[in-house]
């Protein structure tokens, strides 16, 4: 969670409590005190949850899956995701998108990425493609149960380019530009309201392109990653 102390950590906890408690209201024929003694009986923690979807140069649209139940874009579920079970819910406080290099199907030596560093992403047209097809010009939305949630937010708002250290090799005296990167701030935005990602039910979590990307590397996947508080067992607040 992008809490940058106890205090507001301790609050979006409370936030996420009453949200459930609310949404519990008519099962407990609008009594809130009995919603909210419902909610503090539930296991409350923080989580997160992780989605991938491989991206290609033949489409303009890509799915996340959200829960182990369901299907992407590319009808596999990778072995560095993390899915919602279906008992579970997600009360979101903010999310972030990003592109990786997996060098196999199943590679997990590969870092996240908050923009396309061409040292990194090295074939012709595919850093350049991801930093504008995708980052400058994309778009996120977010559809539960045919409502949707976010229509539209450009994926630049998680475009993020670090400043570069270099790390220098001991033998020939090479410098390995290294890009410095916060795992719990960069590319990640604050979700106002909070979004409730309830395992009972279907979400589609989709970037739109305005066109193919001109190129992309043989496993390259974009990851998107909702963090906030778990509540385990409660997909009764459907």
């Amino acid at each position: 969670m992008n809490s940058t102390n106890n205090v507001s950590a301790r609050m979006s906890f409370d936030k996420a409590r009453d949200i459930l408690a609310l949404a519990m209201l008519d099962k407990f024929d609008n009594n809130f005190a009995r919603a909210r003694e419902w909610a503090n009986g539930r296991k409350l923690a923080q989580g997160e949850v992780r989605c991938e979807v491989q991206l290609t140069a033949t489409s303009t649209q890509f799915v996340f899956g959200v829960t182990t139940v369901d299907a992407n874009s590319s009808n596999t579920i990778f072995n560095t995701e993390q899915r919602l079970n279906q008992q579970d819910s997600l009360i979101v406080s903010d999310y972030g998108i990003f592109v990786r290099k997996p060098a196999s199907a199943t590679s997990t030596i590969d870092s996240l990425n908050t923009y396309a560093n061409p040292n990194t992403f090295s074939t012709g047209n595919v850093a350049t493609a991801l930093n504008g097809t995708f980052y400058s010009n994309g778009q996120f939305s977010l559809k539960v149960n045919n409502d949707v949630i976010i229509p539209n937010r450009g994926l630049f708002n998680h475009y993020y380019v670090p400043q570069t250290q270099g790390a220098v090799g001991i033998t020939a005296q090479t410098i390995f530009p290294l890009d410095q990167l916060r795992g719990c701030e960069d590319g990640f935005l604050v979700t106002e309201p909070n979004i409730v990602l309830v395992g009972s039910k279907k979400y589609i979590p989709t970037i739109q392109l305005p066109a193919n990307l001109a190129a992309v590397e043989t496993f390259q996947r974009a990851v998107l990653i909702f963090r906030g508080i778990l509540a385990q067992n409660s997909t009764v607040i459907n």
